[in-house]
């Protein structure tokens, strides 16, 4: 195999050839992914509150709009949060039954629950979502944390899942649980276990997904950002990022992720899909993968 790299116009670009076959990539230096040097490869913890027309007072609409919204909910009512990211128009990315009568599903860091009221509206017989309380309990730097005072460090989360959760009538169990400490013991087992755009967040990847295959009995669907560039040597490679820009403590090439899924102790890893995404109303500037885990 042959390979050769030389900057274009402030790329990378590669080329690897082998065989009677040969490809060209163009990768953006790492450090113009950082915030203020264009766009990011990852969403933020707490995404800005967008700007929304004026509501009535103590309305849907205005409760809406005093919150920062991470996922786009369709609260009815012609209320649509204004969410950083919108997952609707990708949901078959994800190849989910139209039904899921009868089973019991997990939806893990849940933040506003998008994907726990997906669920529910699917059919589950029961919905579980998982989620941390306050900062205090991400993954963050040492010198992050020693930089923020308590009262930042104790800033809630869920106040949208409250929200949407009050709006929707929903039945979903919101749990207070960090994924380092789901346990069978204290959840029991799930048909379906979901897990999107979480384990670049964590300083542990592999223990989170090692606690997540103890509580699947049936199968688990992990999404995650994934860098194509790190799999151009056919090795499992992942990339160290320390918890920097907005909390990336990972680059993960495809191959490496579905090794460590399987290495989490399932039997099974399928990729079912592969696609580019990003915020919404941006650019599609990320690649997504995701895997199908028994």
């Amino acid at each position: 195999m042959a390979i050769l790299q030389w900057r274009l116009f402030g790329f990378r670009a590669t080329v690897v050839a082998g065989g009677n076959r040969a490809a060209l990539e163009l990768s953006m230096p790492i450090g113009a992914l950082r915030r203020g040097r264009g766009s990011t490869a990852a969403e933020p913890l707490m995404p800005a509150k967008e700007t929304a027309p004026k509501a009535e007072p103590g309305s849907l609409a205005a409760r809406v709009a005093e919150l920062p919204w991470y996922h786009t909910l369709d609260l009815g009512h012609g209320v649509v949060t204004p969410g950083y990211y919108d997952h609707r128009p990708i949901l078959g990315r994800y190849r989910l039954p139209d039904r899921l009568d009868g089973l019991r599903v997990l939806d893990i860091a849940t933040f506003d629950g998008f994907w726990a009221f997906e669920f529910e509206r699917r059919g589950a017989a029961e919905v579980v979502a998982l989620d941390i309380a306050s900062l205090a309990e991400v993954d963050l730097p040492y010198r992050v944390r020693r930089g923020m005072d308590a009262a930042a460090l104790a800033r809630p989360i869920g106040a949208g899942f409250r929200l949407a959760h009050e709006t929707l009538g929903s039945k979903v169990r919101h749990e207070h649980c960090n994924v380092y400490d789901l346990t069978p013991e204290r959840f029991g087992m799930f048909d379906l276990v979901h897990c999107g755009d979480l384990l670049l967040h964590l300083r542990d990847p592999a223990r989170a997904l090692e606690n997540m295959r103890r509580v699947t009995r049936g199968h688990a669907l992990v999404s995650e950002v994934i860098y194509p560039d790190l799999d151009r040597h056919d090795l499992p490679l992942l990339q160290y990022e320390g918890g920097r820009g907005v909390n990336i403590w990972w680059r993960f090439g495809a191959h490496a992720l579905a090794a460590m899924i399987a290495d989490a102790g399932f039997d099974r890893v399928e990729e079912l899909s592969r696609f580019r995404y990003g915020a919404r109303g941006g650019p599609a500037s990320m690649w997504h993968a995701v895997y199908r885990a028994a």
